[in-house]
């Protein structure tokens, strides 16, 4: 759906207050994805007003710097892709410092998926309508910038969608199965990875949390295998060392796809989480294992205390280091 220039500038000015209005996406790059097929995927979601999505140049006449590679941002469960409440804070910060270091929107990407309806957290999982529709905008963006690579942030339930955007191929769904294309290979030069649950969660220990929380489901959701030994221990989930006799665990088929793809998801890989994780929690341990860490990472960024949307919010400078020189600051 094509929105006007009029009727973006008047959701700017209705939704600013003292937080910096960095969306939607500007009119030059919504009147583009009308015309290129893209309409229907609701890029812009004004539903959301300012805080639903950015990026775009103002113009034809608006200079691109061809140096600096786009940079797509995902999100996590229930946040957004702008500061929208006090839990959904989206890349505010991040977008700030990037543009404060010499970026434009016209580099800087992001759209809401999901709702920010807090309690219906557990009811998502990586489903095929979402994750084709994240697809289709990274190719967007690469199509309307000419980039022949981007870069890639992502937070949380972002990181795993973000991942599997890359690594393409099938989804088995509660709405349905869907092939969402060929990997993407060399045209991702560096993806981070904050706070992701690459492992699954021990918050979804239990089959029946499936069920319960669909999020949670051994299929496409996050769930991280249950216990080695004959009966249910309560707390072994988080122990490291992996303890004897546990030797390979089956958790979510999803999250083990993605792990043990011979395609490594871009040039660079980083990851970043906090052992003050409120939401991970468990020192971010899952069977032995970092959750948060993305397999053949080529560098992690350890914090100590940060809580869940902090290791996101406090770490844009992190971040800016991280994306442009593909490497872990001290």
């Amino acid at each position: 759906m094509l929105f006007s220039s009029s009727i973006l500038l008047l959701l700017s000015t209705v939704f600013s207050q003292d937080i910096p209005q960095y969306g939607p996406i500007s009119a030059h790059f919504d009147s583009w994805l009308d015309r290129n097929g893209y309409g229907k995927y609701d890029y812009a979601r004004l539903d959301l007003g300012t805080a639903g999505s950015f990026g775009g140049m103002s113009s034809e006449m608006q200079y691109f710097d061809t140096t600096k590679d786009p940079v797509i941002f995902f999100h996590g469960n229930s946040d957004a892709a702008l500061t929208a409440n006090n839990f959904s804070t989206g890349w505010t910060s991040t977008v700030e410092y990037f543009l404060n270091q010499g970026y434009t929107l016209a580099h800087l990407y992001g759209t809401s998926w999901g709702n920010t309806n807090t309690t219906a957290a557990v009811e998502r999982d990586h489903d095929c309508v979402t994750v084709f529709r994240l697809r289709k905008f990274v190719e967007a963006v690469m199509d309307y910038t000419g980039a022949k690579q981007i870069n890639i942030i992502s937070h949380s339930m972002g990181v795993t969608l973000a991942r599997k955007v890359i690594l393409g191929g099938y989804i088995n769904a509660d709405d349905g199965s869907c092939n969402i294309g060929k990997p993407l290979g060399t045209k991702v030069r560096a993806i981070l990875g904050i706070a992701g649950a690459n492992f699954g969660l021990c918050a979804c220990v239990g089959h029946w949390l499936g069920v319960v929380w669909p999020t949670c489901n051994d299929d496409n959701g996050l769930w991280p295998g249950e216990t080695c030994y004959p009966t249910r221990m309560d707390g072994m989930c988080a122990t490291s060392p992996l303890p004897y006799p546990c030797n390979g665990l089956t958790y979510s088929k999803f999250l083990m796809d993605l792990n043990n793809s011979r395609f490594k998801p871009a040039q660079h890989i980083f990851s970043m989480w906090s052992m003050g994780d409120d939401l991970i929690g468990d020192g971010n341990m899952v069977w032995g294992r970092p959750t948060s860490e993305i397999p053949m990472s080529d560098g992690n960024k350890i914090y100590k205390n940060y809580s869940h949307m902090e290791t996101k919010l406090n770490t844009a400078a992190d971040q800016f280091h991280i994306i442009t020189q593909l490497n872990i600051p001290a």
